[in-house]
């Protein structure tokens, strides 16, 4: 048996102690992660720092960071903020649809979306045109000022994500693309189907699904 075999076999060997009830797969993703002190410190949850809040403030904060960075740009581009970009990115997506159904896909409240989208018209960037299914709706769609603005956009946008995520590693930034593309399937399925759900009822959904 190699020295690399019998290594890996004290790995697992050392983490079946610490977790009884792990499966292999746990193992893999937890060496994979690379948790030792010579990568990066131990996180530990603690009565004081639990996961919610410990992951929760790092969301939190790099969340208004790239609202930070964003400011830096976006103003020269007539965009007041990050999500007027979203908005328009979305829109150029999913083609001409109505003020709900693109408010829906921001995940963003009603009057928010209303907000937004009302100033994107006014700077010539999205155009309402009559519903030819429903005509008490309106339909909107990018303009050709919209879709400019959008592609010059791009480059921004780009820089934002090097000087946010700059500092992972490619395996890190999979990772982390992973987790992250994991937990945005799981609620914005929820987002859709169980709006009216109190916390208590979500979370005996998750507890039951197994997440």
């Amino acid at each position: 048996m190699s020295d690399k075999i019998v290594e890996l076999v004290n790995l697992w060997h050392a983490f079946e102690k610490e977790n009884p009830k792990a499966e292999i797969q746990d193992f893999c993703k937890s060496y994979l992660l690379g948790i030792n002190e010579t990568k990066q410190p131990a996180i530990k949850f603690t009565k004081e720092n639990p996961r919610g809040k410990v992951l929760g403030r790092a969301l939190n904060r790099l969340s208004k960071m790239a609202v930070f960075y964003s400011k830096k740009n976006l103003v020269e581009l007539e965009l007041k903020t990050l999500e007027d970009f979203v908005f328009l990115r979305n829109l150029d997506e999913l083609g001409p649809v109505t003020k709900k159904q693109l408010i829906d896909a921001h995940i963003t409240e009603y009057t928010s979306g209303i907000e937004i989208i009302k100033r994107l018209i006014q700077l010539g960037l999205v155009k309402e045109k009559e519903n030819p299914e429903d005509k008490r709706a309106t339909m909107i769609f990018m303009t050709s000022k919209g879709k400019t603005v959008m592609q010059k956009c791009y480059p921004y946008m780009q820089q934002i994500g090097s000087v946010i995520f700059g500092p992972l590693t490619d395996e890190e930034s999979y990772q982390l693309a992973h987790l992250l593309t994991r937990l945005d399937t799981i609620h914005t399925n929820l987002y859709h189907t169980q709006r009216e759900a109190s916390l208590d009822e979500l979370q005996k959904i998750i507890k039951a699904s197994g997440k």
